[in-house]
């Protein structure tokens, strides 16, 4: 089982905001004040529990709590007056400062939370708390399928991370909630850094249904409890587990059925071939033919073209799977090749242009009629 790093502990326990008896409320407690960095979404719609967390970054952190089944956003002045009741609340469970609490929702939009569920079930999860990630994992999930966790060691320093994510996922920051700990010791500049440098190739390279989300937050906290972490190890271990829970999220979208990678390669730019993978990736007409195997690489072409209005086609190369499709400005290749790579639960999809060594790689998925469905549901 998954353990947090030394000085975390975390527990899950049913608080009664999902209408079920599911976990849906998660509480995380470091055993003394810790250096912590986050990154949120830039909707200007931000819940109000994002907000908090904004007002309070840069001071040290002993406690966060989430509870999933209501995003409190958009919810007015009593979305405001629940956050402060539940940091309040954990404040008092856990013994720090009130501006220590870090606060998190996730769930439906626009509905009151009743921050007294949550001040009712703090005891028990304050007596629960241990170090497994298994509670807290479970408790945080809306419409995934499965807990999202990921561990990397090196140098005696660990960092283990928890996701959940499944819909409403498109980039800009992260979209979604994800809660990574270390015990290496590193100073608060250096963990936002860090922690910005990760979450803009991993999280943000994450595209499945195109939707911004209200609550996205990335929490990292460091304990100290550790060594020392070179820049670099600390990015490159950042970076490992935040990828394989962006990969999860990606595996685990709402209604796919297959996870498509998109590669471009030869752009301008790093940034700009992120933006052509995004393209592709957005591309609702694209997506629909992911789900049905139909290598249509014209609508990949349309797509990137879109975005890229200098775009030469006559410099450009698509291909699906292993099989070529366009090559520079000429179709070719085998459709029932491509088709049958299509059919399998991941393939990939490269684009290739001439302009560059800009390269990059954006994850997304197929889009079903289940997503529809899904999606057509979610307050009535």
């Amino acid at each position: 089982m998954t353990r947090w790093v030394d000085g975390l502990k975390s527990a899950g326990v049913a608080a009664g905001i999902k209408p079920s008896s599911e976990l849906d409320l998660g509480l995380l407690v470091a055993d003394r004040p810790v250096t912590w960095a986050g990154t949120f979404t830039r909707n200007a719609a931000a819940a109000e529990c994002v907000n908090w967390n904004r007002s309070v970054l840069g001071r040290p952190a002993r406690a966060l709590i989430v509870n999933s089944g209501n995003a409190n956003a958009c919810t007015g002045g009593g979305g405001r007056i629940a956050v402060e009741a539940a940091a309040a609340a954990v404040a008092e469970a856990v013994g720090c400062d009130v501006e220590e609490v870090l606060v998190c929702s996730t769930g439906p939009i626009g509905v009151p939370l009743d921050a007294r569920l949550i001040e009712a079930a703090l005891p028990a999860a304050a007596r629960s708390l241990a170090p497994e990630v298994d509670g807290f994992s479970r408790s945080i999930l809306t419409t995934d399928t499965f807990p999202k966790v990921s561990t990397w060691t090196s140098d005696g320093a660990s960092i283990t991370g928890v996701a959940k994510g499944a819909a409403m996922i498109a980039p800009n920051m992260a979209t979604m909630l994800a809660f990574v700990g270390t015990d290496a010791e590193v100073p608060a500049d250096a963990l936002q850094e860090a922690t910005d440098w990760a979450v803009d190739r991993s999280f943000n390279r994450l595209w499945l249904d195109g939707c911004e989300s209200t609550n996205d937050s990335v929490f990292v906290l460091a304990t100290g409890r550790g060594p020392e972490l070179a820049s670099r190890e600390l990015r490159a271990g950042l970076l490992r587990v935040c990828s394989e829970l962006a990969l999860k999220m990606a595996r685990d979208a709402e209604g796919a059925t297959k996870l498509v990678r998109i590669n471009v390669e030869g752009a301008t730019s790093e940034a700009a071939a992120v933006e052509l993978g995004r393209a592709v990736a957005g591309s609702n007409l694209w997506k629909a033919a992911a789900h049905g195997a139909d290598p249509n690489w014209g609508r990949v072409l349309a797509a990137i073209g879109a975005v890229d209005r200098q775009l030469d086609i006559q410099t450009t190369s698509v291909a699906i799977g292993d099989e070529l499709l366009f090559d520079k400005g000429e179709p070719c290749g085998r459709l029932g090749a491509a088709a049958a790579a299509m059919r399998a639960d991941e393939f990939s999809v490269s684009v290739t242009l001439d302009r560059g060594d800009g390269a990059a790689e954006v994850l997304t998925s197929d889009l079903s009629e289940e997503y529809v469905t899904l999606n057509a549901e979610v307050t009535t």
